[in-house]
């Protein structure tokens, strides 16, 4: 296929009544005209313009063909609208992933507001703790709290807001007993998020005295998904190290007992991640924006966040 430039330069050519006049509107040499419509031409072995140094005149086959350019330009002007709509306001779909938990506590109500704004946005959402491969399965944007640094460069990772986790358990797991020191933990069993470790561990500091211990687990139960590891501990399985915000109401309810609250188990750092800025659609500029608003904003409003 001969380059398109060389129909859009006969195009404009034509439009215009001639070389000078299509070089003045469009800003390309009447030199570089005249020469990619003659190669058009010899390629062809054809005969669009009669020229001479007086008159600009259209053959029968050039006018033909003209009509046909004229069609092949304004399908490009709609395809070209298309983009700049788009630019214009968020549309189409995007795929993607966040924790079940996350989502209810955190994400929902961000995610439908966006919906409501915009309307012409579809969303796929996959609902699970397991850490995406964003290019494999086809997702624009995960969502995910990590407690460790990225290992991937390929991606863009956002940090945006820290989350504090905490130590809980039912009250007829406990029955009825206070747990003084770390050790006591040791007594119980415990409930791990993740399948995949070797080593399981909780991370713990003492704000007050600034210290820090590591407590190797053997999970009676592990799931690779927040909310497992929340109703298996609501339903006194184990001691679980979970989100704070998850379990707040539930600790003020009674229907779960702040395990050790003088120690603060896991720091995670809510991401967003996504596989590169370069061409990214309005609609991932826009639900990004939304989303790190509206999280950090959860730092003034609400226990359990950080910046």
């Amino acid at each position: 296929m001969h380059s398109f430039d060389d129909y859009y330069y006969f195009f404009l050519v034509v439009k215009h009544g001639g070389y000078s006049a299509a070089s003045e509107v469009s800003n390309i040499t009447k030199s570089k005209l005249s020469r990619r419509i003659l190669e058009l031409e010899a390629k062809f072995n054809v005969n669009l313009i009669q020229r001479s140094t007086r008159h600009f005149k259209v053959t029968p086959l050039g006018q033909e063909f003209y009509q046909e350019c004229v069609k092949v330009i304004a399908q490009v002007e709609c395809a070209e609208n298309v983009l700049l709509k788009q630019k214009s306001e968020p549309q189409g779909l995007i795929r993607i992933s966040c924790p079940t938990v996350m989502m209810h506590f955190q994400i929902r109500h961000l995610l439908n507001e966006f919906l409501k704004q915009f309307p012409k946005v579809e969303v796929e959402l996959e609902l699970t703790s397991r850490r995406v491969d964003l290019i494999h399965d086809d997702i624009d944007l995960a969502i995910r709290t990590n407690f460790q640094p990225n290992q991937d460069s390929s991606l863009i990772v956002r940090d945006v807001i820290k989350t504090s986790h905490c130590l809980v358990a039912s009250p007829t797991l406990l029955n009825g007993k206070i747990l003084q020191q770390i050790d006591d933990l040791m007594d119980y069993p415990s409930i791990a998020l993740g399948t995949e470790a070797e080593l399981q561990q909780w991370q713990l500091y003492h704000p007050q005295r600034d210290e820090k211990a590591t407590l190797e687990l053997h999970p009676r139960m592990k799931c690779n998904d927040l909310a497992g590891v929340y109703y298996a501990a609501l339903d006194g399985l184990g001691i679980a190290d979970l989100p704070y915000l998850t379990v707040e109401a539930d600790i003020q309810r009674g229907k779960l007992i702040h395990v050790l609250p003088e120690w603060q188990s896991n720091l995670g750092t809510v991401q967003l991640v996504y596989a590169s800025r370069k061409g990214q659609r309005l609609v991932m500029q826009k639900l990004i924006d939304v989303l790190v608003d509206g999280l950090r904003d959860l730092v003034q409003a609400q226990h359990g966040y950080s910046n």
